[in-house]
C-alpha cells in the first residue's frame, strides 16, 4: 500500500477491543453488532466450548446455525475462568481491553475486581442485588415473571383456550441484545479511559418490565390491564388506523385502505362487489371500524383466490397501503433486501452456506466509504483455533505464552 491509498473501512468502532465472556444470546448479539461495526471483539469460551454450538437448528456436519449469526466476526479463545490462574488471566487480558461484555456466572456473580477493568457491563436475569438475584431461571420465566408474555398474548377472544407463551424463537432475546449494545456504548463514553471503568449492571427483567410502555400507559389512564379478553366492540385498528389480515391462495397480505377516498380505490381493485354499496357496513371510516371482523370476512372470500403479489400490486397502482405477509423464504428471495446487500452468506466447514441477516442499515462515513456487508463470511471456528490469538496476547502482557489455565496451549 502506497501512501496515497486509503486503509480499508472498517467501521466507526474501528480500534476498539472487546472482551465477552459467558453464554448469552443478549450479550453474544450485542457484543456481534459492535463486531458488524468495526469492533476487535475476542470471545472466550470455556475449555467445554459455549453450549450454544449445541442449539439447533444444525447443519448436516453438526455446526450451530444460531452460534454462527451470533459469533461471526468474532475471535475464539478458550479459558478456564473458574481456577485463579484463568481469573487472573482474564483480569489481564480485560486491563488490555476497551471493554468487557459478561454474564453474571463468567464473574462470579459480581462486580469482577480486576484493577485494571475498563468499562464492563454484566448481564443477569435478575441483576447483581435484589432478592431474586441468582434465582434459577430461563429466558421463557422471565418474560412471564416480567408480565411481558401476559401482555404480548393480549388481547385474545378466549383467555382460557390461549394461555400466554414466551417470545417466538428468540425475539426476546435479540431484543435483549440491542440493548446491551447501546448500554455498552454508553459505558465507553462514560468511561473516558479511566480505570476501573463504569459497570453497567443489565437484568433481562428490568429490560422486559421496560418494554411495558403501553399496558403502564393504559393503567396510568385508568384501563383494565388484567383482563386478555379481546373487546369485539372495538373492531382491529393499528396504529390509529383500520389494517386488515387477508389471507391469498398462496400467502397472505396486510390492506390498510383508512381513508373514504383510500376504501373506495380498495373496493375498485376487488371488483366492487355489492356489498361495498351498503352504507350501513362500510359508509364511512367509523363505521368500517365498527364493522371490522365483518369486513374482514367478506373480503377474505375475494383474497382466497388471489395471489398475493397479485393483490400487493394492484393496491399499489390504486395508492393503497398494502404488503405481502412474507415468510423466511419470501425475505431470502426479497430483490429489494438483495439488491442492498442486506444478506452475509455464511460458510460452515462442512460446506454448507446460509444467508443470514447483517447490519440492519448501510453506513457510509463522510469520506464516502462504506462499511461492508453482503459478502461471504466463514463460520466461527472451534475455541482451539484461537490459539495463536491468545499466545501473541500473553507474550504482550508479560513475555510468556504458557498458563497452565488456557485450554489447548
Amino acid at each position: 500500500m502506497n501512501r496515497f491509498t486509503r486503509p480499508p473501512f472498517r467501521g466507526p468502532l474501528s480500534g476498539l477491543k472487546v472482551i465477552e465472556l459467558g453464554s448469552d444470546i443478549s450479550l453474544a448479539f450485542g457484543a456481534r453488532l459492535l463486531a458488524d461495526l468495526g469492533a476487535e471483539v475476542i470471545k472466550v469460551e470455556a475449555p467445554a466450548g459455549d453450549p450454544l454450538r449445541r442449539e439447533a437448528p444444525l447443519t448436516p456436519g453438526g455446526e450451530s446455525a444460531l452460534f454462527a449469526y451470533l459469533n461471526r466476526g468474532k475471535a475464539l479463545v478458550s479459558i478456564d475462568g473458574g481456577t485463579a490462574d484463568g481469573w487472573q488471566l482474564l483480569g489481564d487480558l480485560a486491563g488490555q481491553s476497551d471493554l468487557v461484555l459478561s454474564t453474571d456466572d463468567a464473574v462470579r456473580g459480581a462486580e469482577p475486581d480486576w484493577a485494571q477493568r475498563p468499562a464492563t457491563l454484566v448481564v443477569s436475569a435478575q441483576g447483581l442485588s435484589g432478592p431474586s438475584t441468582g434465582r434459577p431461571t430461563s429466558s421463557f420465566i422471565q418474560q412471564h415473571a416480567s408480565g411481558f408474555a401476559f401482555h404480548q398474548a393480549s388481547p385474545v377472544t378466549d383467555p382460557e383456550a390461549t394461555p400466554p407463551v414466551g417470545c417466538a424463537d428468540w425475539e426476546g432475546d435479540m431484543a435483549g441484545g440491542l440493548v446491551v449494545a447501546i448500554a455498552a456504548l454508553w459505558a465507553l463514553e462514560a468511561a473516558a479511559g479511566a480505570r476501573p471503568g463504569p459497570l453497567v449492571d443489565l437484568s433481562h427483567e428490568d429490560l422486559l418490565v421496560y418494554m411495558l410502555v403501553e399496558p403502564f400507559a393504559d393503567w396510568q389512564a385508568g384501563m383494565d390491564v388484567t383482563d386478555r379478553r379481546r373487546d369485539p366492540a372495538k373492531g382491529l385498528t393499528i396504529a390509529g388506523g383500520l389494517v386488515w389480515y387477508l389471507p391469498c391462495a398462496d400467502g397472505a397480505v396486510m390492506v390498510s385502505p383508512r381513508e373514504d377516498h383510500q376504501w373506495a380505490r380498495w373496493c375498485e381493485v376487488m371488483g366492487s362487489p355489492d356489498w361495498t354499496r351498503d352504507a350501513e357496513l362500510c359508509g364511512d371510516r367509523v363505521v368500517r371500524t365498527n364493522n371490522a371482523a365483518k369486513l374482514q370476512e367478506l373480503m377474505a372470500r375475494w383474497s382466497v383466490t388471489q395471489r398475493n403479489r397479485d393483490v400487493v400490486e394492484a393496491a399499489k397502482q390504486a395508492r393503497v397501503a398494502c404488503f405481502p405477509v412474507s415468510t423466511p423464504r419470501d425475505l431470502i428471495e426479497n430483490v429489494q433486501l438483495r439488491s442492498r446487500r442486506f444478506f452475509d452468506d455464511i460458510r460452515f466447514t462442512d460446506g454448507t452456506v446460509l444467508p443470514m441477516p447483517s447490519l440492519p442499515f448501510r453506513f457510509v462515513s463522510q469520506r464516502g466509504e462504506e462499511l461492508a456487508r453482503g459478502g461471504e463470511t466463514p463460520a466461527p471456528g472451534r475455541p482451539d483455533d484461537g490459539r495463536d490469538l491468545l499466545a501473541t496476547l500473553l507474550a504482550a502482557r508479560d513475555g510468556s505464552a504458557e498458563r497452565s489455565a488456557v485450554g489447548g496451549l
